[in-house]
């Protein structure tokens, strides 16, 4: 049986065709049934808490993170003489999301009283570094303000981007997508017409193998440079920082990678040496590259932001179905024109028009997978409309969006407009902006004799490269999209967030607080429950700061009877600051009392404390919280469900009318 019939008898059942529909629905419906929380890992907990004072120092530090497990933990914990007092930490072998370090001083009995910073970076399930630290104390000496500060600080989500993994993941991308839709659009548009018209196969086969040799050694490299990258979050690049890469799950599954990719760049090594079937290079480079994906799907943010099978389900669905309309668009520009060459002048613009035909019908099932799993991943890492333009993550989506629409517009044009031209010998003409750009001024589909001009090979050539040209560099940003934490993640934070509430009289006064929001409704602060504040007052006179006279107090009273008062401590800057935890929810009263230029002043500041079960730092997050965010998510989710069901009836109803056609 020919490529041709078998084609045909594929699309002969109804039943099948509404099975993809089912399916792509199905796959789509994941995004829409699952809760996201924010992908890499996070610390959610410690032991002791960050800003805890305690008795003595305990015998080890304990982290806990949420989100990803852990591959691998440094964490440095510095006394108060800023000696480090840790051993080496352990990766819970249970509990991948627990890390404990032992401290020395702990077991010789001399630990100094004091505050203690603990410093930690971690190797994350998705092949990324984090990196965080907070303080604690030991006896009664209070928190230093400068060493919170610092701490929250280096808390700050990283959006550094690795260009060694941003540009290995990218170009792993465009190989992948090239191995999944190159063989899949050569058997379904390129070998059934070659065969119809009677052009060599042998041409068509050695074009092809060209091809897909180059994304497989492709492959090859960017899998091994990926691999490499990430091993650098061990220590520098060396021999044992790669083995030892290579001995964690992280690893084994780059190894696993690294394998499958030099299994497929030695099967086209042999098959351009000659003597293997074609079936068995395009199905191989097809399984080889699923495999690949599969691997690489399952360590990615998608798989490490929701259940790991979901993720990875629905993240590898969307490189696949890119790989339908990418990699075939690559096939369609780059093998079919050999094939409109050796094609007798008479029959080109037919080839031309077929072959547009049957990539259409591939390329509408990708467009459709690739755009609803799209937006039902967008819906688990963009939050909030205001995050697009939040965080790197968020403008690289937007980027990516609007190289979409201009490649679907192009896509557009060759599907409808220039096939349309090219089936149509009456309405031959393709002048105006068009031709200019395509073909070039005064481009014509057919001669006056009914023959077929060189515009018409030109005019789909360039119609088809340019729109490769925009798709490869949308492959390219997902390289970058998977490489920086997500918008979920990074949340539009520029720090740890400072809230100035101010009071204006003859003298001025300023209250900062540090983590803090403030309310938007009323002058409050909010902060959270049990988690160090770094409280600073400042006087001033408009333009500089005042010296109090006697000690600037602060009484803190909640409406639950919490009640304490402290003497806040001048700082370099002028200002008056103290470090404190406000041990219950609820609201709480802020006096601060002072007599900055000789003037006694009071003021009172309103303040809400959220419970430890808010979500105020990187602990697991339910976008569903809140109003605006859930309707912008639901609206994602609503619209991946919406495309996946028009997009599944469209394919329903192509391959019924291509069936008519054949």
């Amino acid at each position: 049986m020919s490529w041709d019939e078998s084609l045909e008898h594929a699309f002969a059942s109804r039943r099948r065709l509404w099975l993809f529909a089912i399916l792509a629905v199905v796959v789509v419906v994941l995004a829409s049934v699952a809760t996201p929380v924010a992908a890499h890992a996070y610390l959610s907990d410690s032991d002791p808490a960050n800003g805890e004072q305690v008795e003595a120092l305990p015998q080890e530090v304990t982290l806990t993170f949420s989100g990803d497990g852990v591959q691998t933990a440094d964490v440095t914990v510095s006394g108060p003489d800023g000696d480090d007092v840790s051993s080496d930490a352990t990766v819970d072998s249970d509990d991948p999301q627990l890390v404990r370090t032992p401290l020395e001083s702990a077991t010789d009995g001399e630990a100094a009283e004091g505050m203690y910073s603990v410093k930690w970076e971690i190797l994350a399930d998705d092949g990324h570094t984090v990196t965080g630290s907070f303080v604690f104390s030991v006896g009664d000496e209070p928190l230093d303000r400068d060493a919170v500060l610092e701490a929250y600080a280096d808390d700050e989500p990283d959006e550094g981007v690795p260009p060694g993994e941003t540009a290995a993941k990218g170009l792993l991308l465009v190989a992948l997508v090239g191995l999944v839709g190159g063989p899949i659009t050569a058997g379904v548009a390129v070998y059934p017409i070659a065969d119809r018209v009677g052009s060599s196969m042998r041409s068509v086969d050695r074009r092809l193998k060209r091809l897909l040799t180059v994304a497989s050694a492709l492959l090859f490299v960017s899998v091994s440079a990926l691999g490499l990258a990430r091993a650098t979050a061990l220590g520098s690049l060396s021999t044992a920082t790669v083995l030892e890469f290579a001995g964690m799950p992280l690893g084994r599954a780059w190894l696993v990678q690294l394998g499958l990719a030099a299994a497929v760049l030695a099967l086209f090594g042999a098959a351009v040496a000659g003597g293997i079937p074609r079936r068995i290079w395009l199905g191989g480079s097809l399984v080889g590259a699923i495999g690949v994906g599969a691997a690489v799907s399952w360590s990615s943010h998608s798989a490490t932001a929701i259940n790991r099978l979901q993720g990875a389900i629905l993240d590898f669905a969307h490189v696949a179905s890119a790989g339908l309309w990418v990699g075939g668009l690559v096939v369609l520009a780059l093998v079919v024109p050999l094939l409109l060459r050796e094609t007798a002048p008479a029959d080109r613009t037919t080839v031309a028009a077929s072959a547009i035909r049957r990539y259409s019908l591939l390329a509408l099932a990708g467009v459709t997978l690739a755009v609803a799993t799209g937006l039902g991943l967008a819906s688990w890492h963009v939050p909030s409309l205001a995050a697009l333009g939040e965080s790197v993550y968020g403008a690289t989506l937007s980027t990516k969006t609007l190289l979409v629409l201009l490649g679907l517009g192009l896509g557009g044009f060759t599907r409808i407009v220039l096939l349309r031209r090219l089936e149509s010998p009456d309405d031959a003409d393709c002048d105006g902006f068009v031709g200019r750009v395509l073909g070039g001024a005064g481009t014509r589909i057919r001669d006056d004799g009914g023959q077929p001009d060189d515009g018409a090979i030109t005019a789909f050539t360039r119609a088809v490269r340019f729109e490769v040209a925009i798709l490869v560099l949308v492959v390219l940003l997902s390289g970058l999209l998977t490489s920086v934490p997500t918008a979920a993640v990074v949340g539009g934070d520029d720090g740890p967030g400072t809230a100035t509430i101010e009071r204006e009289d003859d003298v001025d006064i300023e209250l900062m607080a540090t983590p803090a929001d403030r309310d938007a409704n009323d002058e409050r602060l909010r902060l959270q429950q049990g988690e160090p504040v770094v409280l600073e007052v400042a006087f001033t006179d408009g333009d500089d700061y005042l010296e109090s006279e006697r000690t600037v107090r602060l009484l803190a009273e909640s409406e639950a009877g919490d009640r304490f008062q402290v003497e806040l401590d001048e700082t370099e800057d002028g200002t008056y600051a103290t470090v404190q935890t406000l041990p219950s929810d609820g609201d709480w009263e802020l006096r601060i009392t002072g007599e900055p230029d000789s003037e006694f002043v009071a003021q009172t500041v309103g303040a809400h404390v959220e419970s430890d079960a808010s979500t105020h730092d990187h602990d697991e997050t339910d976008h569903s919280s809140d109003g605006d965010d859930s309707l912008f998510t639901t609206l994602l989710q609503f619209g991946a469900v919406a495309v996946g069901v028009v997009g599944s009836v469209a394919v329903a109803i192509e391959a019924t009318q291509f069936r008519k056609r054949s």
